[in-house]
């Protein structure tokens, strides 16, 4: 009996043990994602708040207002370069090797998720999923190796130029065509892709410049489609459609042909942008540089350095959703006028469909548009250029 007791005593201190245990895990949970909390509680009431104090009159018929995330005025960099925690290598092939470190430890050494070092969105996420694979790229080819590759490039075209030129020769924006194959939110876009082949429609079709997706995980694109396309004789000038962290990217894409490159405010602040900015035309590249909020916008055009295309994202590249407003709203600003005082070359991006759509940022004041999707998943890509402008087929 005596015997019974002392069990029964020692399984309720176990249980309180792990009552007290629990109730301090929790409470150190809590804890460490508070300041993730107010933050968020924070970013709402701000938005609330701009959202009250802003309005705009002119709203494209296919789309809702913008809104108060894309006039938010900070104009900061929204995205970390790489995972706090960093990564973590698994078994497995090819880019599968890859993970975030998902789990934390507890002082009491329970493992617990580790929301910190979890991307808060998809563009975080290629940004982070980069500074992975630009570690195997360098392994494999050194940045000297790829410095003497740039040598031996073809000669540079003008990308800014080209664009300009068929402006003025039209009347209409210069189309800058995009070639890629995939993207996060849309999956497989072209089945059949073939890179030269829709190059060489594009150009058939009348495209000023050429877009082409180098980011393999997220796009299924590659480097190699730049040399690709210039080696079959494409004559448009080409954008290396990449998402840029590190100078090696801007001499690999010069290496394999790029006549410029993209650059995205979200990702870089101004000092990034004026390196890297430094660095594409002391190689002969034009840069193509992308805001996609008011604050980013003001952010980049008071930066002390060149612009050469000022690039407007309709698409939210943390979640991907499209809003044509977003060019129509920022160029009604005072922003817009400075650029337009500036005469800096505006480039319309994503969300155009049609001729209606080419019109609607045309007015807006981009000399340019870069359109992907609404032509690249068509088997005739030139035919789909004429229809986007309202040409004669």
């Amino acid at each position: 009996l005596a015997s019974r007791r002392r069990k029964r005593k020692r399984k309720r201190r176990r249980r309180r043990r792990r009552t007290i245990m629990f109730a301090q895990h929790h409470a150190l949970v809590q804890k460490s994602l508070a300041p993730f909390a107010r933050s968020g509680r924070q970013q709402q009431q701000q938005q609330k708040k701009s959202s009250a104090s802003k309005s705009f009159s002119v709203v494209h018929p296919k789309a809702q207002k913008a809104g108060a995330a894309v006039m938010d005025d900070t104009g900061e960099v929204t995205i970390r370069r790489r995972p706090p925690a960093g990564h973590k290598e698994h078994l497995g092939m090819g880019s599968e090797r890859f993970a975030f470190k998902m789990e934390a430890v507890t002082p009491s050494g329970e493992r617990v998720d580790n929301e910190e070092n979890k991307p808060r969105n998809i563009l975080e996420e290629i940004v982070w999923y980069k500074d992975y694979e630009l570690n195997v790229m360098k392994e494999k080819m050194p940045l000297s190796l790829v410095k003497g590759q740039v040598k031996l490039a073809p000669e540079v075209l003008d990308f800014k130029q080209a664009i300009v030129d068929q402006t003025n020769q039209t009347g209409q924006p210069g189309l800058i065509a995009e070639v890629k194959k995939a993207s996060p939110s849309k999956g497989v876009i072209q089945p059949n892709f073939d890179p030269v082949k829709i190059a060489k429609a594009y150009e058939e079709g009348g495209a000023a410049c050429l877009s082409v997706l180098t980011d393999e995980k997220f796009f299924q694109g590659g480097f190699e489609n730049l040399k690709l396309i210039k080696a079959a004789g494409v004559k448009c000038p080409l954008l290396c459609k990449e998402f840029i962290v590190d100078a090696y990217q801007i001499y690999l894409a010069r290496a394999r042909g790029a006549d410029a490159i993209l650059l995205i405010a979200a990702v870089l602040d101004n000092q990034d942008l004026k390196y890297f900015t430094k660095i594409a035309h002391s190689v002969g590249m034009k840069v193509l540089l992308e805001v996609h909020t008011y604050g980013e916008m003001k952010r980049v055009l008071s930066g002390d350095f060149d612009i050469d295309l000022l690039g407007i994202n309709n698409r939210d590249l943390g979640t991907f959703k499209v809003d044509l407003n977003v060019t129509v709203e920022l160029m009604a600003t005072e922003l817009g006028k400075q650029v337009k005082e500036r005469n800096i070359v505006m480039v319309g991006e994503s969300g155009i469909f049609t001729i209606d759509d080419v019109n609607v940022v045309q007015n807006a004041g981009c000399g340019a548009i870069l359109v992907g999707e609404s032509l690249v998943k068509q088997d005739t890509p030139d035919v789909g250029i004429k229809k986007l402008f309202g040409r004669p087929l």
